[in-house]
């Protein structure tokens, strides 16, 4: 499931990139609302599998 090499670290670090570029983006465009719901869409999936977890 996991590509070999994938260290919780460096996931951490693009959910942070990620999270740095959409505020930016929010901040200076306007997004679509098919982006939106798009990033949504992705952010719930990512909820999800962190969710089945506990």
């Amino acid at each position: 499931m996991y590509q070999e090499g994938v260290y919780l670290s460096e996931v951490l670090s693009r959910m942070n990139h990620v999270f740095e570029r959409f505020r930016h983006l929010s901040r200076t465009r306007s997004l679509k609302k098919h982006q939106i719901e798009e990033i949504d869409y992705h952010i719930t999936e990512i909820t999800r599998i962190l969710n089945e977890c506990n």
